[in-house]
C-alpha cells in the first residue's frame, strides 16, 4: 500500500490537464514563453510521474488475488473532473490563478490534499490517457472497493491480480502487459 506521499503525488498527477490549460490560456494572450513555459514543464512531469508511480506499483507492490462480485464503471465521472477543474481557467479574463504562482501553488495544495484524502483516484484523467479504467466493485465478502485496470470487465466473479494502492482502491495487474 502507499503512503501519503505517495498518495498525494499521485492525485497531484490528475491536475496536469488544469497546469495544461493555464499554459494554453497564457500562450493564447499572447504572454511571453518564460510566463507559462513552467506550467507546461510540470504538466509534463506530472504524466511521467503517474506512469512511473503506476508502474513502480505494479511490478514491485504486494501482490494478492481479488474475486469481483459485482461491478460498475466509473469513467464517466472523469467529465465531472475536467468541467468542475478546467472550465474556470481556461476562459477567464482576469487570469490570477496562472499570473499569481504562490496562489496557484495554494489552491492546486488544497486540491491536492481534498482529493487525496477522499481517495478520489478516479478523477485521475491522466491515468485514463494511460488507458485505465476505473470500476466501483465489490469483492467476495461485500465490500466495496475501487478497482483501476486496464482490461474491459465483462463478468462478475473474475479473480483478478491486484496491487492494493489505498485501503480501498486496488490497482489490477496484468501480467500480459509490460506497461503498468
Amino acid at each position: 500500500m502507499m503512503n501519503l506521499f505517495a498518495k498525494c503525488l499521485l492525485v497531484s498527477t490528475s491536475l496536469s490537464p488544469v497546469l495544461g490549460a493555464m499554459t494554453v490560456n497564457q500562450f493564447e494572450r499572447g504572454e511571453p514563453w518564460t510566463c507559462w513555459i513552467w506550467w507546461l514543464a510540470v504538466a509534463v512531469l506530472l504524466v511521467i510521474l503517474c506512469w512511473l508511480l503506476l508502474r513502480y506499483m505494479a511490478q514491485n507492490g504486494q501482490k494478492q488475488l481479488f474475486e469481483i462480485r459485482e461491478f460498475e464503471r466509473k469513467d464517466q465521472e472523469l467529465l465531472t473532473f475536467l468541467f468542475i477543474y478546467l472550465l474556470p481557467f481556461v476562459r477567464s479574463e482576469n487570469a490570477t490563478f496562472a499570473s499569481q504562482w504562490l496562489t496557484s501553488v495554494y489552491i492546486l495544495t488544497i486540491i491536492i490534499l481534498a482529493i487525496a484524502h477522499a481517495g478520489a483516484f478516479h478523477f485521475n484523467p491522466v491515468m485514463r490517457l494511460f488507458r485505465y479504467r476505473f470500476y466501483a466493485v465489490k469483492n467476495r465478502h461485500g465490500m466495496s472497493n475501487l478497482l483501476i485496470s486496464k482490461r474491459d470487465l465483462r463478468w462478475p466473479g473474475e479473480e483478478l491480480l491486484t496491487v492494493q494502492l489505498a485501503r480501498d482502491v486496488f490497482l489490477h495487474v496484468d501480467t500480459g502487459d509490460s506497461d503498468a
